[in-house]
């Protein structure tokens, strides 16, 4: 077994559910949560500067699922009625769940990673005004239907730290 085959396998041993529920966080999808999570370990490991110890491979593969999960182009899932057509009260899970998966993404980059608008860029590679326009309608579509979460549009736009702290543990450096 190869070198790059150890640390794959180290890797998934020691962290596939972290990264799973990881990707399943920016996505809100099972099954394309598991397509971010294969692109990017094509991505991760499918080059010849691969990581060399899982702790590098687990930031590799973040980074490489946050690219991956706002090129993901899928429409929401359809709302689902009660059945006398009646309005049912909104959860969050179900809003959370009907955004765009992009802005999904970015949001939890934003409230969950804690990046502002500019790492978020770094990151994925969109420009600010795509990144800004997805957070500003996730943002209004939240705040409509959930104003007790008290969002606010200047906070998802300028707050955040601007870059992730890598804090490797034991390894080679």
């Amino acid at each position: 077994m190869s070198h790059w085959e150890k640390v794959l396998d180290a890797t998934m041993q020691a962290r596939a559910a972290d990264l799973f529920a990881y990707a399943h966080t920016l996505t809100g999808d099972d099954a394309v949560a598991a397509r971010v999570v294969e692109d990017a370990l094509a991505a991760v490991f499918g080059r010849r500067g691969y990581p060399r110890t899982v702790d590098e491979a687990v930031v590799a593969l973040e980074h490489a699922m946050r690219r991956a999960a706002v090129r993901v182009h899928e429409a929401p899932s359809p709302g689902t009625d009660t059945p006398d057509g009646a309005d049912r009260a909104s959860s969050l899970p179900d809003d959370l769940h009907h955004l765009p998966t992009r802005e999904r993404a970015l949001l939890a980059m934003r409230y969950v990673d804690g990046l502002a608008v500019a790492a978020i860029g770094e990151e994925t590679g969109l420009h600010r005004g795509a990144i800004e326009t997805a957070l500003t309608h996730a943002v209004e579509e939240l705040a409509a239907t959930h104003p007790d979460l008290r969002l606010s549009l200047e906070d998802a736009l300028e707050g955040g730290s601007l870059a992730q702290d890598e804090v490797t543990i034991g390894g080679d450096r």
